[in-house]
């Protein structure tokens, strides 16, 4: 499990800087489960350093979230390198670039378990957010990137899913709550008025107990 994060740690490094990226696979065992490196911010002395040459030292105390530094020595250069550490969670990251003002497909995102300095954009709602600037390739989305799309107001139509093991009930209801695409959901189902509580997977559909 340990190698996995790791991989998917290299592409997580904020720049393509070899040096940051050895020092985050070497550090990434001596961490607490879940918690990931975020970003590596390499002194001006490490620029241009050979990776392979790279040695970290195990911290003396068990590192937590934030932005401890970490002891790492290339060659015979000593130096305590910043290191923003973060849990691990599902971050959306965009598949291609794209411009300010894009409203966000399934086609544009992919969603990845790792660290993330700073607050991400919940990943069950960027389908459907506006994105506030351009972005490359490959950028994680923070809660700053875009704008999140309007709730689906109280009073709308919605199908309801319920699903509780062999119990498998398609129906009508109407929301009693204003929510977004992957929040919670209250919906007054139409066939007996009795109201259950849900997610709302798209803008019309609400599912109740076991998602497909």
């Amino acid at each position: 499990m340990k190698a996995l994060i790791v991989i998917a740690l290299l592409s997580a490094t904020a720049a393509a800087d070899p040096v940051a990226d050895a020092i985050a696979e070497k550090l990434q065992p001596m961490l607490p489960d879940n918690v990931g490196v975020a970003q590596v911010f390499v002194p001006a002395a490490f620029a241009g350093a050979s990776p392979a040459n790279v040695i970290v030292e195990p911290p003396s105390s068990q590192l937590r979230p934030g932005r401890p530094s970490v002891k790492v020595t290339i060659k015979h250069k000593t130096l305590y390198v910043p290191v923003a550490l973060a849990a691990m969670t599902d971050v959306a990251i965009v598949t291609h670039a794209v411009a300010s003002g894009t409203v966000l497909t399934a086609g544009d995102i992919s969603i990845e378990h790792r660290a993330l300095a700073g607050a991400p954009a919940p990943a069950a709602q960027v389908i459907g957010a506006t994105v506030t600037k351009d972005l490359d390739a490959g950028t994680p989305l923070g809660a700053h990137d875009l704008v999140l799309p309007a709730p689906t107001p109280r009073g709308t139509h919605v199908s309801v899913d319920i699903a509780h093991g062999s119990l498998h009930i398609k129906g009508q209801g109407t929301l009693e709550l204003a929510a977004r695409i992957g929040e919670p959901a209250t919906v007054r189902l139409s066939y007996n008025q009795t109201v259950v509580k849900g997610t709302l997977i798209a803008p019309g559909a609400v599912v109740v107990g076991d998602q497909p």
